[in-house]
């Protein structure tokens, strides 16, 4: 067996035990290195300005970890993994307050990409952020631009396919260890994203994903991108964190307006209302804020309003297959009150959740209740 990369071991283990990016930099800033600081004597470690409670776990990583075992486990995952030192590790990324000091990372390309936006909404997205999503992330992922997201069902995941459909690179930022894909629905998307892209988190193989991390997570999808847009978000909604991120990080924030009669557009009218991110409602006007109109020839995607109509349908769902899932918008519905809202006989609306369910696109919620899958 190959020498296990002992510089990289430390780093991992150092990172198993729990220290964090301000732990790091004051053992870089205190002893000139993670390589010094693994052989420096308790004492050493408490100048450098390392509390108690993480000289112990420091303690503990040098007593305890293995680095051949960690090593094997990541390339079991196909784990690649950037420190601070490697010159891969993404440039915008280590410009941020509290950027990860470590990066784990699956997928054939990326995660530093020189043109990126990252894309962000609610999880409840409706059919008008549907388009508005759709068409935004079709012009830019047309001139070729990354998208950076968070996975999750809604603006999240549309905002993935959409790269994987137009064949550009997409990066999902994960709330825990690299290998642990929430929610599980979206595991075929994180497959189709890794083709072209990658997955990344700051945590380790083996770390459940958990509620305290989302907030923690979004500051690397804004950070891994110069300007974040905010599709549709409620009030206090995660994207409102992620937009917050990036004016922390001196990024572009940009929103879509939305229906004062939307809850799912309070967060990203206040964003607009308060100036702190800047209105876009066309596929063009969105180009025109990246500098992206000189790049390639841009087909201007039509003007994003309010929808009325049903949204289009997805490729190859039937007329009925496409009335259904727009009354499944916003949220679960039961198979009756589909019928009536969709004025379809109760046997065609049950047919159609069936064959939509066999492609992925609704989940059962509850016996005879379904909603959309992303």
């Amino acid at each position: 067996m190959a020498a296990p990369d002992v510089d990289l071991a430390q780093w991992l283990a150092l990172r198993r035990a729990g220290l964090g990016s301000t732990s790091f930099r004051r053992l870089i800033v205190g002893l000139g290195s993670i390589a010094d600081a693994w052989e420096a004597p308790v004492e050493a470690l408490r100048a450098a300005g390392l509390d108690a409670q993480y000289v112990r776990g420091f303690q503990k990583a040098r007593r305890e970890f293995a680095p051949e075992r960690e090593l094997e486990v990541l390339a079991e995952h196909d784990v690649r993994v950037f420190t601070w030192e490697d010159e891969d590790y993404p440039a915008l990324l280590k410009e941020i307050p509290q950027s990860p000091p470590v990066l784990f990372v699956r997928g054939t390309k990326g995660p530093d990409f020189g043109r990126a936006l990252a894309v962000v909404g609610t999880r409840k997205v409706t059919p008008y952020g549907r388009e508005a999503c759709e068409q935004l992330c079709t012009a830019v992922a047309r001139a070729g631009v990354a998208i950076i997201s968070g996975l999750a069902r809604g603006v999240d995941a549309i905002a993935h396919r959409v790269a994987v459909a137009e064949g550009a690179p997409t990066v999902a930022v994960l709330a825990g260890g690299i290998e642990s894909i929430y929610p599980r629905e979206n595991a075929g998307l994180a497959e189709r994203v890794m083709e072209n892209g990658c997955i990344v988190s700051e945590y380790p193989v083996g770390v459940k994903t958990r509620p305290d991390y989302f907030p923690r997570r979004n500051r690397i999808i804004s950070g891994l991108a110069r300007a974040t847009l905010v599709v549709e978000a409620g009030a206090g909604s995660g994207a409102l964190h992620t937009a917050n991120h990036a004016m922390e990080q001196n990024r572009e924030v940009l929103a879509v307006p939305g229906s004062v009669f939307s809850k799912q557009s309070v967060g990203t009218n206040q964003l607009i209302r308060e100036s702190t991110a800047r209105l876009v409602a066309s596929a063009e006007e969105l180009c025109e804020e990246l500098n992206l109109l000189s790049i390639g020839e841009q087909l201007p995607l039509g003007d994003i309003q309010p929808a009325v109509g049903e949204p289009p349908e997805p490729v190859g769902t039937s007329a009925e297959e496409g009335r259904v899932l727009h009354w499944l918008e916003g949220g679960p519905r039961h198979v009756d009150e589909v019928a009536r809202l969709a004025e379809l006989p109760v046997h065609a609306v049950t047919g159609a959740m069936l064959t939509l369910e066999l492609r992925g696109l609704v989940r059962q919620d509850a016996p005879m209740t379904y909603a959309r899958a992303n």
